[in-house]
């Protein structure tokens, strides 16, 4: 019969910008019956969010130069005049494009976001809008961005073809459509959005009083998202939280519908760090073996709480992260201590690779954790939720 040993919680409290209190819990290994795949595994890790390390790129030759958030402009030809691209790509595999047409009368600027990708092994980035590629971009190793044709390959032209970045982000704050999962609670409004799956806090501003009307009406059960479609602007805000920097927050200039049959559906290659279900499928260059009857192993960083979960295969991994620039902090880490009859050494190699992650690297529908010399330790797959 197996054993369980049961955490003894810490838990801290803190206000969140929800207006509520919420907790945190940074569970603490408890008790001496520790099996050896947990016993000085489950430590704090430190994860640095760079798209590919040097070594691990040898012959791509540009992967360091995205240090995000970062800005990158210029003018490039359009099919009928000069457009001018601006394009922020920020942590968590999200962008920020604005095009305004030179030349032309208003309206002229076009903002769009959405999730970008570097494709495996390749300098080449791609930018994505609820999974349908839009654009291509070869990163050079100056740090700027080549425009690629829709095929993929170099533009034959004399014509500019190249976004350089400026010497300091400047984000844009766009102004677009907008369909999103909203919730509206305790006198406090969130959305996800479906373009890039980021969750912010929505302004009692604007045509706010629509959307919350229109929610109150339905009468959802408490706590369930409504498909919700606006015109609006993402700005920054206060947080409610003294302690939290200013926040980007979605500013509701003309609410269009509410429903609550429709869902952000994200297309394959379009899944984000936090809210997606990580299967682990390789250790190193082994791949993962998982028995009848044993649970896969898997990470997921939550998408509405700085918590890490998952399981070894074995015993449940639980704990907190920060979330820094494009850095990642895992950790205080604790899990059960269960002996199981298959995949303790596998769960064990799992938890010790962890404590050797310095980056990770994201393309497609993999996420893999690397170390200092970008060798990866661990590759995951997006699964089907659970």
């Amino acid at each position: 019969m197996q054993d369980e040993t049961p955490t003894s919680p810490r838990i801290a409290i803190r206000r969140s910008w929800w207006g509520r209190y919420v907790l945190r819990a940074l569970a603490l290994l408890a008790g001496t019956a520790c099996t050896p795949a947990l016993a000085g595994m489950l430590q704090g890790t430190a994860l640095i969010a760079a798209p590919v390390s040097e070594s691990a790129t040898a012959g791509t030759g540009s992967a360091d130069a995205l240090h995000l958030p970062g800005s990158w402009e210029g003018k490039l030809p359009g099919a009928d005049g000069t457009v001018h691209w601006h394009l922020d790509l920020l942590p968590e595999q999200r962008y920020r494009l604005r095009r305004t047409y030179e030349d032309k009368p208003a309206p002229n600027r076009f903002d769009e976001i959405g999730r970008w990708a570097r494709a495996a092994d390749t300098p080449r980035l791609d930018l994505y809008v609820e999974g349908e590629k839009r654009v291509q971009f070869l990163v050079e190793a100056d740090g700027s961005l080549r425009k690629l044709d829709t095929a993929g390959k170099p533009i034959a032209s004399r014509l500019n073809d190249r976004l350089m970045r400026l010497p300091q982000a400047a984000l844009i704050e766009p102004r677009l459509n907008v369909r999103g999962l909203f919730i509206y609670m305790a006198d406090a409004a969130v959305i996800t959005l479906c373009a890039d799956g980021s969750r912010m806090p929505v302004a009692m501003e604007g045509d706010f009083r629509a959307l919350q009307a229109a929610y109150m009406k339905a009468r959802p059960p408490l706590g369930k998202a409504l498909l919700a479609s606006v015109e609006g602007r993402i700005a920054i805000r206060p947080s409610m939280e003294e302690s939290l920097p200013p926040l980007d927050t979605l500013v509701v200039e003309r609410f269009i519908s509410l429903s609550s049959q429709g869902s952000c559906e994200r297309a394959t290659g379009n899944h984000p760090l936090r809210g997606t279900d990580w299967k682990l499928v390789r250790l190193g260059e082994a791949p993962v073996a998982v028995s009848a009857g044993q649970a896969e192993p898997h990470l997921v960083f939550a998408s509405d709480a700085l918590q890490v979960s998952g399981s070894g295969g074995c015993n449940r991994i639980t704990g907190g992260f920060t979330l820094e620039g494009d850095r990642v902090h895992l950790g205080p880490l604790a899990g059960t201590m269960m002996a199981c009859a298959n995949g303790m050494q596998q769960e064990q190699r799992f938890l010790e690779s962890l404590n050797h992650v310095e980056r990770y690297r994201m393309s497609v529908q993999q996420l893999e954790l690397l170390d200092g010399s970008g060798a990866v330790l661990a590759r995951f797959e997006a699964a089907a939720p659970r």
